[in-house]
């Protein structure tokens, strides 16, 4: 995955994302009754419109699930936001902050969506949805107030409290080897972190 670079994966997602829509579009206004078996996959309903059959829209679904990104990678998303979250609020930049909270906060909305039942270590199905909202109306919201009220001494607990529930969370889906910390270097050095930057205009 390491050689899938960020513009690319965006591109893929999006790709699949427009193509799934346009799947169930033309799915739902395919007709109703049995195709014979020797119908192509694409068949023309009206001149210059095409639908396609349930076995050709299954067979694309099992496509794109092929090419989906895998948790992981809405997880390092996740640490990257978060850790560049950590060091905008460190120098006062909170607009910033505000944008890397948003960012990171979406992703983990993201992994939801990709697997949103995996199995726990002792194999019953975790439900991530139900973690989510609790941690998202308790220790994100905390964090997000924080930075809102650009208040830098309640910032440091808040998110401390964050990374503790989110490794809650981690143990749940029988991972607690995936331990967070405050980071100690930011990932992101293109992007500078100085709120009074006059470079460039």
């Amino acid at each position: 995955m390491s050689n899938v670079t960020y513009p690319r994966l965006f591109v893929i997602i999006v790709s699949a994302v427009i193509l799934g829509g346009l799947l169930e579009w033309r799915f739902l206004r395919a007709p109703t009754q049995a195709a014979p078996a020797d119908t192509p996959a694409v068949t023309l309903a009206t001149p210059g419109e095409s639908t396609m059959t349930p076995a050709a829209v299954e067979a694309e679904l099992a496509r794109l699930k092929g090419v989906a990104p895998s948790a992981s990678v809405a997880m390092a998303d996740v640490g990257f936001h978060f850790s560049n979250l950590w060091f905008a609020a460190q120098k006062g930049n909170w607009p910033l902050a505000t944008y890397y909270y948003n960012e990171g906060r979406n992703h983990i909305r993201w992994l939801v969506r990709i697997n949103p039942k995996p199995k726990g270590p002792t194999g019953d199905l975790v439900d991530l949805q139900g973690i989510f909202d609790g941690i998202d109306t308790s220790v994100l919201k905390d964090l997000k107030d924080t930075i809102d009220k650009k208040d830098g001494t309640r910032f440091v607990p808040a998110y401390r409290q964050t990374l503790e529930a989110c490794y809650s969370c981690h143990k749940a889906v029988g991972r607690p080897y995936l331990r967070p910390m405050i980071p100690t270097a930011a990932p992101q050095s293109i992007i500078n972190l100085d709120p009074a930057a006059t470079w460039p205009q």
